[in-house]
C-alpha cells in the first residue's frame, strides 16, 4: 500500500479512500492480538494489571506520536511561517505545494513507525493461549 501511496502523485480521493480503509482493515486486527497477547503473557491474577498498563502507555505514545508529528510537521514548514497573519489567524497562508511536502514527511515518520511495529509483532514469541483456569463442566 505504501508502494502505491508513494507512485501516485496526486491520487483521486476515491483512491485515497479504498487505500485508507484497506490500511484501517489491516490495522483493526492488530489490537485485539496485542491486547490478547498480552493478558496471556501474565498469570491469571495480573490480567487486569496488564491491560491497565496497555491502555495507559498506548495513550501515552498516542500523545507522544501526535507532538512528534507536530513537530516534524513544523519543521518541515520552516521557522518563517507565520499562522497569526491577518485577523483570523489562519494557516490559508502556506502555499498549498509547501503543505504537501511538508506532510510528506509526517507520513514518512509514520511509515517507519508502522514499519517498527510490524517487525516487533513479528519478533513476538508464539504462545498457545490459555484455557479456562478450571475445567467447566458440561452439562448433560
Amino acid at each position: 500500500m505504501a508502494g502505491v501511496a508513494l507512485t501516485l502523485t496526486a491520487p483521486s480521493l476515491w483512491v485515497l479512500l479504498v487505500l485508507l480503509s484497506i490500511f484501517g482493515i489491516g490495522l483493526g486486527t492488530a489490537f485485539p492480538v496485542s491486547v490478547v497477547a498480552l493478558q496471556n503473557s501474565v498469570r491469571r491474577s495480573q490480567i487486569g494489571t496488564i491491560t491497565g498498563a496497555m491502555n495507559f502507555f498506548r495513550a501515552m505514545m498516542s500523545s507522544f506520536t501526535v507532538a512528534a508529528f507536530s513537530a516534524i510537521l513544523l519543521m518541515a514548514l520552516g521557522a518563517d511561517i507565520s499562522l497569526a497573519e491577518g485577523a483570523r489567524g489562519s494557516v490559508s497562508s502556506i502555499a498549498a505545494g509547501d503543505m504537501v511536502a511538508a506532510f510528506r514527511y509526517v507520513f514518512a515518520a509514520a511509515t517507519i513507525m508502522i514499519a517498527c511495529t510490524a517487525v516487533c509483532m513479528i519478533a513476538m514469541e508464539e504462545r498457545p493461549l490459555d484455557g479456562p483456569s478450571q475445567p467447566v463442566e458440561m452439562a448433560e
